[in-house]
């Protein structure tokens, strides 16, 4: 009976338990929910017994990375939450390189092993130039926060890059993101979503200061002619650029009126009344939706409209708030996505910021839609009539808005939404009433933050002047029904 060597008796036990991990849905009871749900009592549990909460910590973050689950953001949070910037950051860092330099050491001795047995004298000259100038590559994969943090794991070990070499860029590479992550971490209780963290310009910092640690090795590579260790950084943006955003095209145009004709008739076949998890809200039959014809006659229609030089008032209102509703069905039916449309996202944007449409040539995301077009026109009952694809989100009409109708369907949403107690507005007491987690969002759209004013003036509803306004929960699941 043949023996089993070592390395690969190791590499089965950690597919193992990474298979395990992601079926028994680990990285979802790490979310980010139920940290916010749970700080208090884990803060309890560091003041009680520093030490073991820190070893405890430490143990949990690097498993999760050597594990490659999805939960490291939020455990960076936590680390600087219960520890503070300084303690957070050693723990985050120390956890996170003795995590990944776990999964590299599988790579090298299974996988590396393999792919330089059967490899030809491409992979040999791309070995050699990265062992050369592996420091500057790899530095610059931790610092540009672009690249998957696994997959930097995995591939530096399929070219031979020596264990120290990698240990050492893998830590001075994630201090800076550490730090930034851990010095959030005191917000969390301000946070909604881990994804928002990440702006444009701290992106900018950070691959700026990426491109400051290649140069010496880009200079060096410019010397000679064999530069084929760039193709693992171009093989890398490749893949990430080839899951990226969708840029749709499009080739039929169309008056505008069509569209709002074929998306009338598309609500009015596929969106109806449903109820899941106690929630009674308006449910899309995307699966239906996905295999009528009318969806790609009206897509083609809007992406050939030009907003610029259309319609104003109410009816631009009314064709951004049909846009924005149909592009979020069309992602769904595009991606096949079933549970959320938060799983469209990643690390650095969200599912509303990720995709773009082009209309009429330009390129526009969900976001540039709702917060660059939508919600400077001023009117707050807008937030009862987009629909982000979620159970708890404002229900989709089954009709379309129209320009000369839109005050009166504007008002019937928000009635209609206020008197859904599942998501709208619930009266707990006399003296406290919960809406719907968007008016908390967005609280300076409503009466410049006073949602009681606004309430009362504008949605006509009775309450005392010293009610107590909580929020509903959130539910993100995907509205299908």
């Amino acid at each position: 009976m043949p023996r089993i060597r070592p390395v690969y008796l190791v590499l089965l036990v950690f597919l193992s338990a990474a298979v395990a991990a992601h079926l028994l849905g680990l990285g979802e009871v790490l979310s980010f929910q139920t940290v916010r749900d749970h700080r208090d009592a884990l803060l309890a549990h560091v003041d009680a017994r520093p030490i073991v909460a820190a070893a405890i910590f430490f143990t949990v973050y690097a498993s999760i990375v050597a594990l490659s689950l999805p939960a490291a953001t939020v455990l960076s949070l936590l680390g600087g939450f219960l520890f503070g910037r300084w303690a957070g950051t050693a723990l985050i860092v120390g956890a996170a390189t003795c995590g990944a330099v776990a999964i590299f050491w599988i790579a090298s001795t299974s996988l590396g092993e393999s792919l330089r047995r059967k490899a030809g004298p491409l992979y040999h000259r791309v070995a050699r130039n990265l062992q050369e100038n592996a420091f500057g590559y790899l530095l610059f994969l931790r610092l540009v926060p672009l690249f998957p943090f696994f997959l930097v794991n995995i591939v530096p070990a399929m070219f031979g890059v020596r264990t120290r070499t990698f240990a050492i860029t893998t830590l001075l590479g994630i201090m800076p993101g550490s730090f930034v992550y851990a010095n959030l971490g005191g917000e969390l209780a301000s946070i909604s979503d881990p994804a928002d963290l990440i702006s444009a310009q701290t992106l900018l910092a950070f691959s700026l200061l990426g491109l400051m640690a290649l140069l010496p090795t880009i200079y060096t590579q410019l010397k000679r002619p064999g530069r084929q260790a760039s193709a693992m950084i171009v093989l890398l943006a490749a893949a990430i650029g080839g899951a990226g955003a969708v840029v749709p095209t499009f080739a039929v145009a169309g008056p505008y009126d069509k569209f709002v004709e074929t998306y009338d008739s598309l609500l009015g076949a596929h969106v109806a009344t449903a109820r899941r998890n106690g929630i009674i809200y308006h449910g899309v039959d995307y699966r239906a939706w996905a295999s009528d014809p009318r969806h790609v006659e009206a897509r083609q229609i809007l992406l050939s409209s030009d907003p610029a030089t259309g319609p104003a008032g109410n009816d631009r209102l009314a064709y951004w708030i049909n846009a924005y509703n149909f592009l979020t069905i069309d992602l769904i039916v595009g991606s096949g996505e079933q549970r959320s449309i938060k799983n469209l996202g990643n690390l650095i944007q969200t599912a509303w910021q990720r995709h773009k449409w082009a209309i009429a040539g330009r390129e526009y995301s969900l976001d540039d839609i709702e917060h660059g077009i939508i919600r400077p026109m001023g009117d707050a009952r807008i937030h009862f009539a987009i629909n982000c694809a979620a159970i708890s989100c404002p229900d989709l009409r089954t009709e379309a808005y129209r320009g000369d109708r839109l005050d009166e369907q504007l008002d019937d949403q928000v009635a209609a939404t206020l008197a859904n107690p599942s998501k709208g507005l619930r009266r707990e007491t006399a003296g406290v009433v919960e809406v719907s987690k968007v008016m908390d969002w967005f609280s300076e759209d409503f009466s410049q933050g006073d949602l009681r004013v606004w309430l009362t003036r504008e949605a006509g509803v009775r309450l005392p002047p010293d009610v107590e306004i909580r929020f509903l929960g959130y539910d993100w699941t995907l509205n299908s029904r």
